[in-house]
């Protein structure tokens, strides 16, 4: 079987573009209230990574046994992978380079949510300049869910 491939930052009839690099820090979209499935209110934000007291990965809605709503995987500052998903999460997204190459598969990522004092996030996951999640975003997901 062949791999498919697309160029990054082109859409059927452009040329190629360099996608821009995004800020670091935890970003994304303000939710209504906190919890499982996330509900954004549509308004973006970005929170000090420092802030966030808590980050919440919640269940997709595939088929899978993680999948169910009482499988949220809530962690705590002072959990031992928090620190890892919190440093992942804030990295910025990645700029294509014109004409790059980019392998096309699907990633179904779990919302994640982030706590602050002030408010919650389902936050944005970095990607790279393909549109694909960071590998060390990957790694940290991978450690959380056991997937």
């Amino acid at each position: 079987m062949a791999a498919a491939f697309t160029v990054a930052g082109c859409s059927a009839g452009s040329s190629a573009v360099v996608q821009s690099a995004g800020p670091s820090g935890i970003r994304g979209t303000e939710l209504a209230s906190f919890g499982c499935p996330p509900k954004p209110t549509g308004t973006a934000a970005k929170v000090a990574p420092s802030s966030v007291v808590e980050l919440t990965v919640c269940p997709t809605l595939a088929p899978s046994p993680f999948n169910k709503p009482d499988r949220a995987i809530s962690l705590a500052r002072d959990s031992t992978r928090f620190e890892t998903l919190l440093t992942a999460l804030s990295l910025p997204d990645q700029a294509a380079a014109k004409g790059e190459l980019c392998p096309e598969y699907a990633e179904l990522i779990a919302p994640i949510i982030a706590k602050t004092a002030s408010t919650s996030l389902l936050v944005h996951v970095p990607s790279d300049g393909c549109g694909h999640m960071l590998p060390a975003v990957r790694t940290a997901l991978s450690a959380v869910t056991g997937q």
